[in-house]
């Protein structure tokens, strides 16, 4: 029992983090606005703990994903125009943009990463597909779903590599809403 009542006091941080994304998911799943004000606080949490892991380019992410929330927040709640933005798939010219934006935000984060010690090769590669995910979420794009899927098992293999247990169990969960996340939201485009 003083071995859980350490651990917990050891990984409050992670912890409370891992709560509020919980909160988080399904909210953006069931399509509710209020899933930005929680992915804020979540960015927050999380902003800290990877940064205090070496997840240099996850820290920055969860930094601006603080901004991205407030986008989604706009457009999902306020935005006239957007408030009734239906949920659809991505068009070809979208996708070549969003592969082409891609490209060049892995390339600059990588290079960015290179004047810092002890990050992880994996880390340019998932805030890539978290950056370009959560733009894609905000504007209620069908196919994020596939980066996020991706994204939360490459975040398992290296929490679990970074023995960051709570949050490597946190994308298990993950992989699975996001399965939800696209055949709820498929149907809504139909």
């Amino acid at each position: 029992m003083n071995q859980w009542i350490v651990l917990l006091a050891k990984n409050w941080v992670e912890l409370v983090g891992v709560i509020f994304t919980l909160i988080m998911f399904p909210l953006v799943v069931a399509r509710k606005w209020t899933a930005w004000i929680i992915s804020i606080i979540s960015s927050l949490f999380y902003g800290y703990i990877n940064f205090s892991k070496n997840l240099y380019a996850l820290a920055a992410f969860c930094f601006c994903n603080v901004v991205l929330s407030f986008y989604g927040l706009y457009c999902w709640k306020f935005a006239k125009s957007n408030q009734n933005l239906l949920f659809r798939f991505i068009t070809k010219s979208l996708l070549l943009k969003l592969i082409l934006t891609g490209i060049a935000i892995g390339l600059v984060i990588t290079f960015s990463l290179k004047f810092v010690d002890g990050s992880n090769p994996l880390d340019p590669l998932i805030t890539t597909l978290n950056v370009i995910a959560a733009w894609m979420t905000a504007r209620k794009i069908i196919e994020s779903w596939f980066l996020w899927l991706i994204s939360d098992v490459l975040l398992f293999a290296l929490y679990s590599y970074k023995e960051m247990y709570p949050s490597a169990f946190l994308y298990v969960i993950f992989t699975v809403f996001s399965i939800f996340g696209y055949i709820s939201w498929r149907k809504q485009a139909m």
